[in-house]
């Protein structure tokens, strides 16, 4: 058993890692039967949020900041989100995209747990997208620069209007990323399934699923899956915007 003076959650100026035996939940106002966990937040040094929801029988949530864009994954349970003009179901697997300022609600009428990222929108011309729904299940894994052993699945289009995408990895035991990554790009993530290894910075650390991740722009990142079953992360990046001037 781990003794109760050690964790495994590092926090660094450039990155994060946030292991469940961390954990702090707390109530958010005009929230029920819900409890929500800050993996990721702007007093980090982030420039968006990443939240882990519980809600219980009959619970409900809200958006914890309207005036930002979110996307909500469904981890277990059921959920139903509703904003005006739409209701839709979430069952495990299925998740959506809200514009800003959308006032959505998030209900499990049986409980639930779900994953919500959440940033400012950075406008273009053409205005922030309309909301959208969609299965992980649904999404086609294509491999990444080629490797089999490394599937991608993007959740969101390839459209100037989203400033984010939201991916997913899959590795099959033994597989890595190609190459170790430096760029401008954020990443928040969340390993839902599978162990393995992030080399992030000059550190190495083993991670399993319930694990949360923050890389700042420019950390020098790798990974590898360890273990006898495949990993799969889902993470956000910035996307079709320029570096901040």
């Amino acid at each position: 058993m781990q003794h109760p003076g050690i964790a495994r959650t590092a926090i660094r100026r450039d990155h994060a890692l946030i292991a469940p035996e961390s954990h702090v939940p707390l109530g958010l106002p005009d929230w029920r039967n819900g409890r929500v966990v800050a993996l990721i937040s702007r007093e980090m040094g982030a420039k968006f949020a990443q939240y882990l929801l519980r809600l219980d029988e009959d619970g409900l949530a809200l958006p914890p900041n309207p005036a930002c864009e979110h996307f909500v994954l469904a981890l277990g349970g059921g959920f139903a989100i509703e904003f005006p003009g739409h209701a839709w179901p979430l069952p495990a697997g299925a998740f959506a995209y809200l514009p800003p300022n959308a006032g959505w609600r998030l209900s499990a009428g049986q409980g639930g747990q779900a994953l919500l990222f959440e940033k400012p929108y950075a406008p273009c011309a053409d205005g922030p997208p309309a909301a959208l729904r969609g299965a992980l299940a649904d999404v086609p894994a294509t491999p990444f620069l080629g490797d089999e052993a490394a599937l991608l699945q993007e959740l969101l289009p390839d459209d100037p209007r989203f400033d984010w995408g939201i991916n997913l990895f899959e590795f099959a035991p033994g597989g890595t990323l190609p190459l170790v990554e430096t760029h401008f790009m954020e990443h928040g993530l969340y390993m839902l399934a599978g162990q393995g290894v992030y080399r992030l910075g000059e550190r190495w650390y083993p991670v399993q699923a319930g694990d949360a991740i923050w890389m700042a722009p420019y950390l020098t990142q790798w990974y590898a899956a360890t273990g006898k079953v495949a990993t799969r992360y889902i993470y956000y990046k910035e996307m079709h915007r320029a570096p901040a001037a």
